[in-house]
């Protein structure tokens, strides 16, 4: 088993000033250990679509509601389109390609470029996501579309120069929080529909993108916004996802994070039981490292949950670390790399 699991990196990497610095440390340190190569979302970028919200929030079209510093799920901004407006894909200042392009032209000056065989990774904030927790609950209806296009945009910018040798991980809070929320009854209704929702930026791709999946309890603050009580929701969000999935485009991988923020994972069987549910066989991430549990406790973690899933697993964090310190994102890291045995 041990020989076939590798590290997955969320993204976000505070340990690290430089994409450049990123890529050296993965390649030199880590080698084969990496499946895909990550940039390490360095400087504003390790507060995920945070940026943005600030870009936005100056545009002509856009008001503030509310004004926030986003150190909490209390603490953020909201905005609103102004009177007689409409937003636009054009409005959104969304720099994906203009990143993904830099870290190409890195890994290919650095003598090491993205191949099909170990892609670069692309973080992508599901447009969703970012209508709805930038505008409100509204803003999922009313402004939705501009943000899908304005993704699908630059996904095919990158994929013009780029091709397979990356592939972009959706980013969704959104569509997990809400099925994990719902009471059990009504869970598999509305991750039909989250998935269905979701899974319009993958139909709007050129043929053949390859895409991973990052499903997500939040971790702004080093807090999730809800804690797994079981993985069931997991599982039914995951199989709707594959269920629904858009002919064309390949799901290299689901990561599934199987704890929240600064809560380690569960040492209950019965926590991981639905896991064995999981439909087909999606090359799985699993987010269980963390640095504040026993080892000895982690690796029961891991054999619970390849032993219900009955297959090895890559190790990742339930998030990115863009919301640890350096040193405590290096401490996850190690953590990562002692499961790996």
């Amino acid at each position: 088993m041990a020989d076939t699991r590798r590290l997955h990196f969320v993204g976000t990497m505070p340990q690290f000033g430089t994409a450049a610095e990123a890529f050296t440390w993965q390649l030199t340190e880590l080698g084969a250990q990496v499946r895909r190569l990550s940039g390490g979302e360095t400087g504003p970028r390790l507060a995920w679509f945070v940026p943005l919200v600030k870009e936005l929030k100056r545009h002509p079209k856009i008001r503030a509601v509310r004004e926030g510093d986003w150190t909490d799920y209390d603490d953020v901004d909201r905005l609103a389109v102004r009177r007689g407006e409409q937003l636009t894909s054009g409005d959104i200042p969304l720099h994906l390609a203009e990143w993904a392009k830099e870290e190409l032209a890195v890994l290919e000056d650095s003598g090491s470029p993205a191949t099909p065989d170990r892609p670069l990774q692309i973080g992508v904030p599901g447009y969703l996501d970012m209508a709805l927790f930038i505008f409100g609950p509204s803003g999922a209806i009313r402004h939705g579309r501009a943000f899908l296009d304005a993704v699908a945009a630059q996904i095919e910018e990158i994929s013009a120069v780029a091709g397979d040798r990356v592939v972009y991980q959706l980013e969704t809070p959104a569509a997990l929080i809400a099925v994990s929320s719902a009471p059990p009854p009504i869970r598999a209704v509305l991750a039909d529909l989250m998935s269905r929702m979701v899974l319009r930026q993958v139909a709007s791709a050129p043929q053949r993108t390859r895409f991973g999946l990052h499903l997500c309890f939040g971790d702004m603050g080093h807090e999730a916004k809800l804690q797994p009580k079981t993985a069931a929701p997991l599982v039914t969000l995951a199989n709707a996802l594959q269920r629904h999935w858009p002919q064309g485009s390949t799901l290299e991988y689901l990561h599934l994070p199987l704890c929240g923020g600064q809560q380690p994972p569960s040492t209950d069987p019965a926590f991981y039981a639905p896991l064995k549910k999981l439909n087909g066989e999606p090359p799985l991430v699993a987010g269980i490292a963390h640095e504040a549990q026993p080892l000895a406790d982690q690796f029961v973690v891991r054999r619970l949950v390849e032993d219900a899933v009955g297959r090895p697993v890559d190790i990742a964090t339930a998030c990115g670390l863009g919301r640890r310190t350096p040193e405590q994102a290096a401490d996850a890291v190690a953590r990562m790399r002692a499961l790996l045995g």
